[in-house]
């Protein structure tokens, strides 16, 4: 299922979850920079991209 993530530059932990393409206890393992509002964990999009440009296999990359 694709899903609309708009323009929000915030995303919550369900929406960080389906962009990242995991699920919300795979989402939860990770060591990923969060923001907690009272019960909610929510994410930058940005950081959420640095994070995965951080953690690209870049010798698969360099291969191709």
């Amino acid at each position: 299922m694709d899903y609309d993530f708009g323009t929000s530059e915030i995303l919550s932990r369900r929406e960080a979850a389906q962009y990242l393409g995991v699920c919300k206890a795979t989402l939860d393992k990770l060591d990923l920079p969060k923001t907690r509002i009272r019960h909610r964990v929510m994410f930058k999009r940005d950081v959420l991209n640095k994070w995965i440009d951080e953690h690209t296999d870049k010798t698969k990359k360099d291969k191709a």
